[in-house]
């Protein structure tokens, strides 16, 4: 079979090591009949040793500033940034081109800053989601073979001319726009480092069903573009052409397009892929990811070419018995302590978690883990992109752990009808064998002379339950997703108040303004205030200490109307919104309002709480609290300054005060600062 042997040649160049069934039959038929097999064999476990590690999907969503990094390709849908290819600054603004992966995109689905999901305007790519607001502007492209520059790029930079169109190479070109220093902390906190990243679908792949070329997670077409693509293994096409590979390739697309159905409802593929490989990475490591998360292998095919066999059970059409098997060898029940399992661990890519690799339900044989305690093993789902596949896969993993027989049988050439099969029945009557058993590994026997004697297989059983689904008792429960919304806000301070006092200043009483205002709610937040009279634009600074709830403005003018404000400001200078203005109009008034009434008093461990009623008179301001240790209003501090308006029930509490008695006098005052006749208190004590 010359077109078998030449298939297995370029199957043993691109993936030694790794395809399963249909790898060790071409390496043992290589290096009994070619005698190649075991060279390539050793060049592959040298590179082995140094190979990197794959990526994992929330790899691919770093941004990697690196001359030298490896190009990547996207399959499925897929949360990624990329590589910078240039970075710089002009009038205040920073430019910057990440490169994506190689090759086209379908589409880019959704644009991500930091952890913001934005959205572009159209309009030159201005982005108008907040914060934003039209101050940062994002262009993309998805790797056509033949590209667009970046206009907006070469008019800034003459460097960057029409030529530079990135052929070939998805990319996102961001312009951060410069903006005040007291807002950079708000739109760019990571200033250069602002991570830009794109839910994209990935790369378009042959649709063996249709024969058109469109974009699909199908795990078959997928796999059927990577060994076939110039950037992927660079088989030939027409290896995966011939007729009874298409057959094969149609039926392992249709396998992996069946609606399975889901815990919750509905129904999904039962095989999809979702994930990128880099370009530095060895093919036959990422052709055994992409096999892994579709029970699939590789497989010959009579007529020359290779297809994919995607596990589906089904009752064999060969089977083996004592007429073909003429010995056996490691035949045992179940597998030994070092490869057995009752509890399998993985890992799957959740799109509800950010597109991160996510921990799947453990699957668990409860009865073993009882009688044996638990003998875990791990695997990885990565490009599985649902909790079900990766359960499906786990189930079949556990069945693999834990088979009822396992072993090796030497057969005579009968055997030869179970090449390229993935299960034959076995019924060996010496050990009461009569059942279904997969195909691990299947080895042509060459003897003396290079004639073929025979053939060896590894086997192990595979009952129809292992591939029988159902999603209520066996989806298990997946992780919770919690959509976190970080609330980045800056709260807008609360009980400002609005007054006028009169200080003595050369001999004259002068009106200044005297606000009030709540503690913050957090020792992070500083207060800052402004005032300004409300016929004029220009807003001044009011002067606030480290943690007063008191500030005082400037001196005013008799007969004007001010406002104030208050807001808050991070200690990484981040300014919250300012609150709404409170108004007071100063009025040179030398009448009097009425006396406080209602007068309350009450003492407590190291405090005074104060109760009164505001006066019934229309310019009322505020109420000036006395405080004295004798009963002498003359000696009396002044402590507080409480303002308010007229007929209103206000309280006041003195803090911080040492056991004793005390005595207070209240008197209400206008806004010119003219007081009224004083309310005293009487004795009260402190504890």
């Amino acid at each position: 079979m010359p077109g078998l042997i030449e298939s297995f040649v370029l199957l043993a160049l691109t993936s030694a090591g790794v395809t399963g069934a249909a790898l060790t039959i071409g390496v043992s038929l290589i290096a009994g009949a070619i005698g190649i097999g075991l060279s390539v064999g050793l060049s592959y476990l040298a590179s082995s040793l140094f190979r990197p590690e794959p990526p994992k999907p929330e790899d691919v969503q770093v941004t990697v500033k690196s001359p030298v990094a490896p190009r990547q390709r996207h399959y499925g849908r897929v949360k990624t940034s990329g590589s910078w290819v240039f970075a710089e600054s002009k009038n205040g603004g920073l430019h910057k081109v990440l490169a994506l992966g190689t090759g086209e995109l379908d589409a880019i689905e959704e644009l991500w800053v930091d952890d913001n999901l934005v959205v572009n305007s159209g309009s030159g790519g201005l982005v108008p989601t907040a914060p934003y607001n039209n101050r940062l502007r994002l262009q993309t492209r998805l790797g056509l073979a033949t590209e667009t520059h970046y206009s907006h790029l070469t008019g800034n930079f003459p460097e960057w001319t029409s030529a530079h169109r990135g052929d070939g190479v998805s990319s996102i070109y961001a312009i951060q726009h410069a903006v005040a220093q007291d807002q950079i902390s708000s739109l760019f906190p990571n200033l250069s480092n602002t991570l830009y990243r794109v839910v994209t679908r990935g790369s378009k792949v042959l649709n063996p069903s249709t024969g058109l070329t469109a974009w699909s997670d199908n795990a078959a077409a997928i796999i059927r573009d990577y060994i076939t693509h110039s950037d992927g293994m660079r088989l030939p096409v027409s290896l995966v052409s011939t007729p009874q590979a298409a057959a094969g390739w149609l039926a392992a697309y249709n396998r992996a397009a069946e609606a399975v159905e889901r815990k919750a409802g509905g129904t999904e593929p039962r095989y999809r892929l979702w994930g990128t490989y880099r370009f530095d990475e060895r093919p036959a490591d990422v052709l055994g990811r992409f096999q892994e998360c579709c029970d699939g292998r590789i497989v010959p095919t009579p007529d020359g070419g290779v297809t994919l066999d995607i596990g589906t059970w089904e009752e064999p059409t060969v089977i083996l018995d004592e007429d073909a098997i003429v010995g056996f060898s490691e035949l045992a029940r179940g597998r030994d302590i070092l490869t057995t399992a009752n509890t399998i661990r993985a890992t799957y890519l959740s799109p509800t978690h950010d597109y991160q690799s996510t921990d799947a339900d453990q699957w668990i044989d409860d009865a073993d883990a009882a009688l044996r305690g638990e003998i875990a093993t791990d695997k990885q789902f990565l490009l599985a992109p649902s909790h079900g596949q990766a359960r499906r896969l786990m189930k079949l993993a556990a069945y693999r752990a834990n088979p009822s027989w396992v072993g090796g049988f030497q057969c005579n050439l009968k055997a030869l009808a179970a090449f390229g099969k993935r299960f034959v029945r076995i019924r060996y009557p010496l050990f009461g064998i009569d059942e279904v058993f997969e195909v691990q590994d299947f080895r042509f026997n060459i003897g003396e002379g290079g004639i073929l004697t025979g053939v060896s297989l590894q086997v192990i059983s595979m009952p129809a339950a292992a591939y029988a689904w159902d999603a209520a008792t066996e989806e298990g429960t997946a992780p919770i997703s919690e959509d976190v919304v970080v609330d980045r806000t800056i709260p807008v301070p609360t009980g400002l108040s609005f007054g006028v006092n009169r200080i003595t200043i050369g001999g004259q009483q002068v009106p200044v303004g005297v606000i009030q205002f709540d503690a913050p709610p957090s020792d992070a937040l500083i207060v800052e205030g402004r005032y300004k009279r409300t016929a004029v634009s220009e807003w001044q600074v009011i002067p606030i200490g480290d943690k007063a709830t008191e500030a005082q403005t400037g001196a005013l003018s008799d007969g004007d109307q001010y406002e104030a404000q208050v807001r808050h400001i991070t200690i990484t200078g981040r300014q919250g919104a300012w609150s709404a203005s409170q108004t007071v109009t100063v009025v040179a008034d030398t009448t009097a309002p009425g006396v406080v009434t209602n007068v309350t008093k009450s003492g407590g461990a190291g405090t005074v709480d104060l109760g009164w009623k505001s006066p019934n008179s229309a310019n009322y301001s505020a109420a000036n609290i006395r405080r004295n240790t004798v009963n002498t209003e003359g000696t009396a501090t002044l402590v507080r300054t409480e303002y308010g308006g007229p007929s209103a029930n206000d309280t006041w509490q003195d803090t911080g005060l040492a056991a004793g008695n005390y005595y207070y006098w209240i008197k209400a005052r206008n806004a010119s600062g003219v007081e009224s006749a004083s309310v005293a208190t009487g004795s009260v004590t402190v504890t």
